[in-house]
């Protein structure tokens, strides 16, 4: 993965309906490009206004711990739902600085400024889909939300993240099973 780009987008959209179709078209999009990687995360606005995962799945399945760079990533953007995300599934204290290594990619590697707007973005919807790729350029994921009412997409590519990712995969043995909401 050191030599591939790592994209983070975050759309919003004004109903589930079409953050599931965009879900689909980037899950497809994984699906089709065996060698890469992507994560993705349908958001929705709950009763209560907070924002809850409704569907989330990732095409490393061949992981131990398929979830991490989403995972990751969501938890640096919205941390209560992040956190919320990965408790249930990191089964030890290494897996979770393994966890911490990849949130500390993104937190040092993305300026903050784009963080508050990812965040922000996420807040501003009723819905919203997060995606995290691997080996795909802005613009193949920017084709990808054609259904959104507004996205930002930003390169967050590091060397380190293979390292960080190896580290929490070897960390997570113990998880039994892999997970998947939808």
């Amino acid at each position: 993965m050191s030599d591939k780009t790592v994209i983070l987008a975050v759309a919003t959209y004004s109903a589930r309906a079409d953050a599931d179709h965009d879900f689909d078209s980037a899950w497809l999009a994984g699906q089709n490009e065996r060698l890469d990687h992507v994560g993705a995360a349908v958001l929705e606005k709950g009763a209560d206004g907070k924002l809850e995962i409704r569907r989330h799945d990732s095409t490393a399945a061949h992981l131990v711990f398929p979830g991490a760079l989403l995972d990751g990533a969501i938890t640096v953007i919205a941390p209560p739902l992040g956190i919320a995300l990965l408790a249930p599934v990191v089964p030890t204290r290494q897996a979770w600085a393994g966890v911490g290594a990849i949130v500390d990619e993104f937190w040092h590697h993305i300026p903050r400024n784009t963080l508050r707007r990812l965040s922000d973005l996420l807040e501003s919807g009723q819905a919203a889909l997060v995606v995290v790729a691997v080996g795909h350029t802005a613009e193949e994921i920017a084709a990808l939300l054609t259904h959104s009412t507004d996205k930002i997409i930003t390169d967050c590519s590091r060397a380190d993240l293979e390292a960080d990712l190896a580290a929490t995969q070897a960390a997570a043995q113990p998880l039994l099973e892999p997970r998947r909401i939808q």
